[in-house]
């Protein structure tokens, strides 16, 4: 209908654009950019009066606002009178994100924060084991923050805040509202699992997944409002098909965007057709971008030139030894370079050359480590608290008194008090070399016709030495699992509450609860 009024009265809401008008919808909310010049809020005023008669339908006044920019005070109580509704300012609210003329300030955050302690406030973290601790705040309170992720790039004040939320909750407090001990690195627990992490996401690295979304969005879709918008607004020459060499100068959202422009160069790959949509400095057409070559400058000396273009131009574009080394590469494309169909973009990190925030993350978040064979104990059938605790175990960080010794808090003689040895307790100690310890294994091995404990020079070692001998015997993992949570009962029992049971209460106590864990794990 503002379409139509627009077209018959010659009349356009929104100039800057070459639409007749611009309106953003989602479910019940209507956003509308409108002039005020000429009878434009007249024809907006006619046409949203036509549309309650024709419908039966009644604008809620009381829910409707009207936000001026740039405008005169004689202007602002001229469409305030005509329109009836309120007058904002911004920072306004709109579908759960702020809108700002710039960059957003620490006020408009503070939302995203308060809804994260919301949820802490409601959570009885006395009552919750540390496993349980870890999934909510690995499920929720990682998940708060995406929808901000997905539009801004959050500063640094921010993330280190809702990181200090998510460790307060993971490790609790004692009761006069100190900080606990915290027992492993929060890098280590930001880690996938997969290279011996506990797979927490990384607020920073998830952030960037999310905002280089919209560049792949730039590439993928050229009909959507988004590209048309980007294009019209960033495109000098209103015929360049690259968004990654357009405009710096723009919103702060277009400046964050093409900061991560090198992470984007390098995580796509162009698929050669017709050669006209592809950049030749800057498009990845090559295993990597040709901007590198040109050693340290700026700009190249034509910079705008598509890859049909270079093609033509090899001569005077490139360095020669990397023409003459990549000869049978050039080659290749110039026979397969046609004059129908649009380049393509693929994606490095997914098999299907699709891009998925997952995959991103998971690349950068991997690169350069190591797969661990750590990750195993998540499949292992026992409870997920156990599967914490040995995750403890394998990184040699449990309060033991060498810990204890390392963080200045030990107060005692050092002694174990399991076999009552004048050493300073520490996991290898307490779960391989001490006598009570092995004659307890010793115990349990003999009544199941299990393997015996391998010692080595580290608890980790040690750990997977003894688990490697069946490393695919399901029961074996449970019972040497559950054998070492025992032993570190026993010791806290009789350091906390004097409660000693002997070496048959210990084996009876293993065996009930490993079957329980067969049975229902």
């Amino acid at each position: 209908m503002i379409q139509a009024a627009s077209t018959a009265l010659q009349c356009s809401l929104s100039p800057r654009f070459t639409v007749p008008f611009f309106i953003l919808q989602y479910a019940d909310d209507t956003l509308i950019f409108s002039t005020v010049q000429g009878n434009a809020m007249q024809i907006l005023q006619l046409t949203l009066l036509m549309f309650q008669k024709a419908s039966g339908l009644l604008i809620n006044d009381s829910k409707s606002v009207f936000l001026p920019l740039n405008l005169s005070t004689v202007q602002i109580e001229f469409v305030k009178q005509l329109l009836g509704f309120a007058t904002a300012t911004l920072p306004l609210d709109y579908l759960g994100l702020p809108l700002t003329l710039g960059r957003p300030d620490k006020s408009c955050f503070m939302p995203l924060l308060q809804k994260i302690e919301s949820r802490l406030q409601g959570w009885k973290n006395k009552l919750l084991s540390r496993s349980g601790r870890i999934t909510l705040a690995a499920t929720v309170l990682t998940t708060i923050p995406s929808y901000f992720m997905s539009v801004f790039l959050l500063p640094r004040w921010l993330i280190d805040a809702v990181d200090k939320a998510r460790k307060r909750f993971i490790w609790g407090t004692n009761q006069d509202g100190k900080q606990r001990v915290h027992l492993v690195a929060w890098e280590k627990l930001c880690l996938p699992r997969k290279v011996g992490g506990l797979g927490l996401k990384d607020i920073k690295l998830q952030n960037y997944a999310f905002l280089l979304r919209w560049l792949w969005f730039l590439y993928s879709n050229q009909t959507s409002l988004w590209f048309q918008t980007a294009f019209k607004l960033y495109s000098p020459l209103r015929h360049d098909a690259t968004p990654i060499i357009w405009n710096n100068n723009g919103s702060f959202f277009w400046k964050d965007i093409r900061s991560l422009r090198y992470l984007f160069q390098f995580s796509t790959r162009s698929l050669i057709k017709s050669g006209c949509n592809t950049s030749f400095w800057y498009d990845n057409w090559a295993g990597q971008p040709l901007i590198p070559l040109l050693n340290g400058a700026n700009k190249p000396p034509r910079q705008r030139i598509n890859f049909k273009e270079g093609l033509n131009e090899l001569h005077s574009l490139l360095p020669r030894p990397w023409e003459q080394s990549n000869q049978l590469l050039l080659n290749n494309f110039q026979q397969t370079v046609t004059n129908n169909g649009e380049d393509l973009l693929h994606w490095y990190w997914s098999s299907d050359g699709s891009f998925s925030v997952a995959s991103l993350y998971n690349s950068i978040a991997t690169a350069g480590k190591l797969t661990s064979s750590l990750h195993v104990l998540w499949k292992f059938k026992v409870p997920p608290s156990l599967k914490f605790f040995l995750f403890l175990v394998f990184n040699d960080r449990l309060l033991t008194q060498q810990q204890l010794s390392r963080r200045n808090l030990l107060n005692l003689q050092p002694r174990c008090v399991l076999c009552n040895e004048n050493v300073l307790e520490d996991s290898l100690h307490l779960f391989f070399s001490c006598p009570f310890t092995s004659t307890l294994w010793q115990r349990v091995s003999t009544l199941l016709s299990l393997p015996g404990l391998v010692e080595s020079h580290s608890i980790k070692d040690s750990v997977l030495c003894t688990l490697q001998q069946r490393w695919k015997d399901n029961k074996f993992q449970i019972h040497f699992t559950t054998f070492l949570w025992a032993v570190w009962t026993e010791r806290n029992n009789r350091i906390f509450r004097e409660n000693n049971r002997d070496i048959r209460m210990l084996c009876r106590s293993i065996l009930s609860e490993a079957k329980l864990y067969i049975k229902y794990c």
